[in-house]
This record gives structure tokens, sequence and C-alpha cells, in this order.
């Protein structure tokens, strides 16, 4: 509580708002993947054809992180998102209704469209709208937000699945989303961004795609894109690689998981307050991330067989993870020129998705290959990666400032 307790009361709701959308998109992305081992039995697919349909949603949602960033900058932060919480919420729920593997896909597509423009308005609102000396704060709650989405969905999903059904599960879930949007709508004049709001001109596109391929926002969406590879392909199929190389049973796995991410949701709130305490966010990022992936390292490298050890380890990386979230952010944020938030935590954050879709595909071809053992050592590997991108992306805009 500590986290937000010295906030305005404006700030706290602002935070609460954005923050509680946050946390349905990531129960989202998450849910089909948590899903497949339903579907694979009443609709007849394999997982690795199912898992082409979270890939498409990553994809699109990537590309589509691009555009609403020019659009948020453009237009204003408020009409993007809640055209987006719309589109996913109804997409979400009409998988209820389709039968056809089209038509599934036609709908990972129109969910992912809408998923794209939350990190580049959430972002432009925060930034805009709370006071400066709780930014990192509000970066840390809501990642908490999404991280609560993240941990709730692998056990939440399976709890549902075999209560209700994949579609009804869907459809629920779905409701929810419409529901929640509509509330935030009628508090829509709290959400000021911090471009159109302020009378900060976006610029033409030709400058805001110069924006884009300075070194130091390359390096940081390449930062976005290997650690999502990591953790994001962790969380998607972590319970079938657990399952699969430590011979554990499906809620055993799914629980493992859902802890990891409950010790992430600790490490975020915490890391939220360092974060604006220190000035080396960069330094900060590596150091923790560093620490979490050796830590990670030991299961594949010693097969732990015992689920409390297990579940020890996981979540003390999902602590460290979640630690080194808000500096993440204020690297993002500090390299971010006024006028282009929007752009630059669109296109920065695309890399999440991209990331996503790849490490979707590359794991599910490992698990349906019977390398589960693998996922484990290239999600370290993938991150880090991340780790030398994020050190690259400041040293880049320390030597060559980014400007609209």
């Amino acid at each position: 509580m500590s986290t937000v307790a010295t906030a305005p009361a404006s700030d706290l709701k602002v935070i609460s708002l954005i923050s509680t959308g946050h946390c349905l998109s990531h129960v989202y992305q998450l849910a089909l993947p948590n899903l497949f081992f339903l579907m694979t039995v009443s609709e007849g697919h394999s997982i690795a054809k199912l898992a082409i349909l979270t890939s498409v949603f990553f994809v699109v949602s990537a590309i589509g992180q691009i555009i609403a960033g020019f659009m948020v900058d453009k237009y204003g932060a408020r009409p993007i998102l809640f055209i987006g919480f719309f589109l996913m919420a109804l997409s979400i729920a009409a998988f209820a209704f389709v039968h056809s593997y089209l038509a599934m896909m036609v709908l990972s597509f129109l969910a992912g469209l809408g998923n794209s423009v939350f990190h580049p308005a959430d972002y432009s609102i925060l930034n805009g709208s709370i006071s400066e000396g709780n930014v990192g704060k509000a970066y840390g709650v809501h990642g908490f937000g999404g991280l609560v989405g993240y941990a709730i969905t692998p056990f939440l999903m399976y709890a549902m699945g075999t209560a209700f059904g994949w579609r009804e599960t869907m459809l629920i879930i779905g409701i929810i989303g419409v529901v929640v949007a509509g509330l935030m709508w009628t508090q829509r004049v709290d959400l000021r961004d911090s471009g159109l709001d302020k009378g900060v001109s976006a610029g033409t596109v030709r400058e805001g795609i110069d924006v884009l391929f300075q070194p130091a926002t390359i390096f940081s969406f390449l930062f976005f894109c290997f650690m999502a590879m990591g953790s994001v392909g962790l969380m998607t199929l972590g319970p079938d690689a657990l399952t699969s190389f430590l011979d554990l049973s499906r809620d055993k796995a799914s629980y493992t998981i859902s802890l990891q991410l409950t010790g992430s949701l600790c490490g975020i709130l915490l890391g939220g307050v360092i974060a604006d305490r220190i000035k080396r966010h960069d330094v900060a990022t590596a150091a923790i991330v560093t620490i979490g992936v050796f830590l990670l390292w030991t299961v594949p490298a010693f097969k732990p067989d015992d689920l409390a050890l297990l579940v020890t380890i996981f979540v003390v990386y999902g602590f460290a993870y979640g630690l080194a979230q808000p500096s993440r952010d204020m690297v993002v944020r500090s390299v971010a020129p006024s006028g282009a938030a929007g752009k630059i935590f669109g296109f920065t954050y695309s890399g999440m998705d991209v990331g996503s879709a790849v490490a979707v595909a590359v794991f599910g071809f490992l698990l349906g290959g019977g390398q589960s053992q693998l996922v484990f050592v290239l999600v370290g590997a993938f991150m880090m990666v991340g780790v030398a991108s994020v050190l690259l992306a400041k040293v880049m805009a320390a030597k060559k400032p980014i400007a609209v």
C-alpha cells in the first residue's frame, strides 16, 4: 500500500482505471493458450496449430502498436484506448460462437488489433495525468495490474475451463471486459494524455518515422522483443513445458506458473518505489534480470524433483522479473521526447508482441518435438540478449538524444 498511499486522489483514480484495463488485456493475451488443453480434445486441433492463433494475435498487435502510437499522438489517447478495449473484449467473447479454424483466426486478428492500443495509450495517459514524483510508482502499479492478469490466468482458465468449458469461459471474460470498458468510459474526463491534452504537436509522419529509427529506440525495441521471448513464452506455454519436462500434473504446473507471477506482483510494487529513487534505471534493470535468469537456469541444469524447491525457484525468479519492470519503463520514458510518447512506447512495446509471437511458435515447436528442456534454456538466453539491449539503448540515448 505504501506504493500509492502518498499519491494525490486524482493520481490514484487514474492509476486505478488504467491498471484495471491493463489487467484485463493481459488476461486476454493468455486466455486462449491456457485453454489449448481443452481445445485439442473438443476441436481436434494440435497444440502447434492452435499456437498459430496466438502468434497471429501477437503479430497483429505488434504492427498495430506502431500505428496506434502515431494515432495516440495525433488524435489523443482516450478515443484510441476505448476503441481498442471494446474491440478486444468483443472479439474474445465471440470465440464462444465460432467453430471453424478460419473464424478463430479472424477473431485472433481482431483481438490482437484491439490489444495494440493499450501500451501507447496507457503510457501517454500516465505521463500526462500523474504527478512527476509518482510516475515510477504509477508505472509499478500499471505493471502490477498487467501481472495480476498474467498471474491469475493460467489457473483461472484451468478452473473455469474444466468447470464450464472453453467457449463459455471466453464468453464470460469477454463480457466482463465490455462492462469494465464501459465503466472507464464514464470517467474519461480524468484521463489526460501527454500530447494532445497538453498542446504538444505530434509532428509529421516523416518526423515520427525518423524518431523510431534512432539507435536508442531500436535497442529499446530489441530489449522488449527478447524479454518477451523469454517471459511471455514462459507464461503462455510454461505449464505445458513443466508438465512435459518434470512430469508434473497439469494443475501443479499451472499453479507453479501462477505463483511465479505472484512473486512478480510483489516485486513490481517494490520496484516502483525504487524507480522513483534511482537514476541508472538501465543498470538496475540489467542486474536484476541477470540474477533472475541464472536462478531459472537451475531448472534445466538440475531438474528439481521437489515441488517446494521448484515453486521457490519460480517465485524468486518472478520477484526479480517484477522488481525490474518499473525501471525498465523509466528507461523508455527517458529516451522519449515530448510529443512522441505514443510513438516511442507504441514502437518499443510492439517488440513485446513480436517476441511473444516468435516465442509461442518456437516453444510450441519444441514442445511438439519433445524438447521441453530447451524451453527453459532459451527463456534465459533470450532475456540475457535483452539485458545487453537495454544497456545499449541508454548508451545510444546519451550519445545521440532523440529529438522530434
